[in-house]
């Protein structure tokens, strides 16, 4: 009975009333829009809250939330570990400049009408910049994720990064750190492309050709030397 009355008078007092959340792993998410979303938490019963809705509420407040993990903390915190998307992309299209996630997820919307702005943004992220003459994004996710992902894993293979791509009409010129660059036709068998990609870089590699430009699209690669 006294057990009883201890934990009837503890609820009585606000014992375990949400006071506070508390936030782990938190960068590009901002804990004071967060704390807007959850704020009507504060103040609520610890053991009446479900975890699953304080969750959703969190991933709708931020585009860079990718995952939360909820924990009570008795008597009167949550703990919040929050997994936010890693930005890999910026593209600019239709007049906009939007930011991607490595997983192809549209971030946020920089600016529009603003082409050097966005080349900007994209040096100071140190990430992929993707100019289109076409729509880059479907349903908030990167169109050509898969195909650039591809060249991009082939070409790190051999020793190039992919600072930049730009897509016209289908034909797509990557261009590495060292300014190389490499052209596709990323509408048309990609496949066969990357095939002739793998034996041009092994002959380069192995004769330590300098070169300029490959161009992909036909049978039998096109390289511009630099003598």
């Amino acid at each position: 009975l006294i057990l009883i009355s201890i934990l009837l008078i503890s609820f009585l007092l606000g014992v375990w009333n949400i006071q506070s959340f508390e936030y782990v792993n938190s960068n590009k998410v901002y804990v004071n829009d967060i704390d807007t979303y959850v704020s009507e938490y504060i103040g609520s019963n610890i053991f009446l809250i479900k975890p699953k809705d304080i969750e959703n509420d969190i991933l709708s407040s931020n585009s860079y939330v990718k995952s939360v993990n909820i924990e009570k903390i008795l008597p009167n915190k949550i703990l919040v570990t929050v997994n936010e998307y890693i930005p890999k992309y910026v593209g600019y299209f239709s007049n906009r400049c939007v930011l991607f996630s490595i997983e192809g997820k549209e971030l946020e919307e920089y600016c529009k009408d603003c082409e050097n702005e966005c080349l900007e943004h994209s040096n100071i992220l140190n990430s992929i910049y993707i100019k289109s003459d076409t729509v880059l994004s479907s349903e908030s996710k990167l169109i050509f994720l898969d195909e650039i992902s591809s060249i991009s894993a082939l070409l790190f293979e051999f020793g190039y990064d992919i600072k930049s791509v730009d897509i016209s009409q289908g034909v797509t010129v990557i261009q590495d750190t060292f300014d190389h660059s490499f052209t596709f036709d990323i509408t048309y068998d990609l496949d066969t492309q990357l095939s002739r990609l793998y034996l041009v870089g092994e002959k380069i590699n192995a004769q330590e050709i300098n070169f300029s430009s490959v161009d992909l699209r036909f049978e039998r690669p096109v390289m511009k030397l630099i003598y």
